[in-house]
């Protein structure tokens, strides 16, 4: 499943191959085993993953007396039809549905209290490689200034899952927490802020939970701005990771040719232009797409802008060449255009693309081109944080429902290209 994420919300020890040992503990969760159920409630999805055209899981939250919204799972084998609720460990769940507050009186003004798994936005993930591996990831407030990170894996189907340590004793304590993991080509891989200032790259063999700290190049955590934000994009045995925040790109690197647990150097695709931080969508292992701010955040205009542009309009960029280099594509719109920061690509010459924001005027929607982003048609109202497909014709989306209870998301799929979406029912 080729996952995108909206980039706008960390990697790298150099791993000499001495120091290249497994190092994350297994910590078993007794507890975590138990029957499948069917009742799932008022479902709302916060992360999803397809495994095949019909299996798939959603981990989500449903509203619960003890802390308003508790974490689930859920798990359908007939393409989003239907779905089952999974055990959790229960270790995991109390975490995730702990109350959290931001440290003001209960009933003052800017008060707020949530479950650890909404608090600060969606703090929780679901991947999984195949019918039988997968992880539970990200990081969970203990504190309003505190993040711990969670990682969890299942080699049989989610019905047990065991915690694995990430990085111990080196994750920076205010940003502690696994920022991507996406698995293909039998290998998982994560990243991760360290409290050396830079970000760390994991990876594994799937089914083994043998992770060892990845060669890479250095990768740096911005120094202000928004929140610390990292993507890695796996496509056709390349893959591509790149860090930063809304102020730029603070880190990128690709995989090496034919290697494994080898990144090198990789100019982002907006660097010359202004640094801005989009996920690039990768439609296949050449062909990819992203976009660019024109100045990005307060740089001039580029002499590499292209013809016309104007500072702080948004361009597409193409490669076909896995990266290696970028022609400019069509502008996005005029000046100020509100791209929402999240790109899919399922086909070449297909790209969705998420305009406005929750409380934007005109309304968030999902806008789709079918000709290389030349024009644009609206094919779903809604904000969206998340697009993924699992192949050229079927994908899933999760939107914001309601932009003012943060507990309120929905997830739609598409069985044609991206043309129609539908709402799934849970």
């Amino acid at each position: 499943m080729k996952p995108c994420k909206a980039p706008f919300a960390t990697l790298a020890l150099y791993c000499a191959a001495a120091l290249c040992t497994p190092h994350a503990a297994i910590l078993t969760d007794a507890s975590s085993r138990s029957a499948t159920s069917s009742g799932l409630g008022n479902f709302h999805p916060l992360s999803v993953t397809f495994v095949s055209l019909d299996h798939g899981w959603a981990l989500g939250t449903a509203p619960c007396k003890a802390a308003g919204a508790c974490l689930r799972l859920a798990q359908t084998s007939n393409a989003g039809r239907s779905w089952s609720q999974q055990a959790l460990p229960a270790k995991l769940v109390a975490a995730a549905d702990r109350p959290v507050t931001n440290g003001l009186g209960a009933g003052k003004a800017g008060y707020t209290r949530l479950p650890a798994v909404l608090y600060g936005g969606y703090a929780l993930n679901v991947r999984f490689a195949n019918s039988d591996d997968g992880w539970i990831w990200g990081g969970l407030s203990t504190s309003p200034s505190a993040v711990q990170a969670e990682l969890w894996s299942t080699t049989d189907g989610g019905e047990t899952w065991r915690q694995v340590a990430v990085l111990p004793g080196s994750l920076a304590p205010y940003n502690g927490k696994v920022l991507d993991l996406e698995a293909a080509g039998g290998y998982a891989y994560m990243v991760a802020p360290n409290d050396a200032g830079t970000l760390s790259i994991e990876s594994s063999p799937v089914g083994s939970s043998s992770w060892h700290l990845d060669r890479a190049p250095r990768m740096g955590q911005p120094a202000g701005g928004g929140e610390l934000q990292a993507a890695i994009v796996l496509q056709g045995g390349n893959g591509w990771v790149l860090a930063g925040n809304d102020r730029g790109v603070t880190g990128s690197a690709r995989l090496a040719s034919g290697a494994r647990t080898t990144w090198t150097n990789w100019p982002a695709p907006c660097a010359k232009v202004g640094d801005s931080f989009v996920v690039p969508a990768a439609s296949t292992s050449s062909n990819l797409v992203t976009a660019c701010q024109m100045g990005g955040f307060a740089y001039p205009l580029s002499k590499y802008a292209p013809p016309g542009a104007k500072l702080g309009s948004w361009w597409l960029y193409y490669s076909h060449d896995s990266g290696e280099s970028w022609a400019t594509g069509p502008e996005l719109g005029p000046g100020g255009y509100p791209f929402g920061g999240l790109l899919a690509s399922p086909s070449p010459g297909t790209v969705l693309m998420s305009y406005g924001f929750a409380r934007s005027a005109p309304p968030a929607e999902l806008l789709a081109s079918f000709n290389n982003g030349h024009t644009w048609v609206s094919v779903y109202k809604g904000d969206f944080f998340y697009l993924g497909f699992t192949s050229a014709l079927q994908g899933v989306g999760i939107l914001q429902a309601s932009s003012s209870d943060v507990a309120d998301t929905q997830m739609v799929m598409t069985f044609d290209g991206a043309k129609h979406w539908s709402v799934v029912k849970f």
